[in-house]
């Protein structure tokens, strides 16, 4: 029973983080050459993500904060994928860097970054950034 459990569990979590990544709705990421040895990785479930703009403005701030890595945003769940050094920065530290920018943020799960591969079989850090920008201006309505 127990490893009936268990292998629900790891299903359970490659669906979250499948979804939390979704293929082809990353429009912000840092580049994999940082300089940082990360060693875990945060998923931050975040509101009034509405662009590839809104999504740069997360990007630039987190890749300001010490011991960032990488960092993806996907504008259709509303979830930012932190790859950090756990020595250097803490998931509450970046999921308020979020929510000062207007995008209520908070940790949806926390992991080591060999967790973080072996449940979706790939790296947060090799993957490739997509432009994106404010059609509509809908970035402004998330500022006070």
């Amino acid at each position: 029973m127990k490893k009936t459990m268990a292998g629900v569990f790891k299903l359970g979590v490659a669906a979250v983080l499948a979804l939390a990544v979704g293929v082809g709705a990353v429009f912000a990421l840092n580049q994999p050459d940082s300089g940082v040895a990360a060693d875990s990785v945060a998923v931050l479930k975040s509101q009034g993500i509405t662009c590839g703009s809104c999504a740069g403005k997360i990007e630039k701030a987190l890749k300001e904060k010490p011991g960032v890595a990488a960092v993806e945003v996907d504008v259709d769940t509303g979830r930012v994928i932190v790859t950090y050094d756990a020595k250097v920065a803490k998931p509450d530290t970046l999921a308020q860097a979020v929510s000062a920018l207007g995008y209520a943020s908070a940790i949806q799960r926390t992991m080591s970054a060999e967790q973080y591969r072996a449940t979706t079989g790939g790296n947060v850090a090799a993957r490739t950034a997509k432009a994106g920008g404010c059609g509509g201006g809908c970035c402004n309505k998330n500022r006070n």
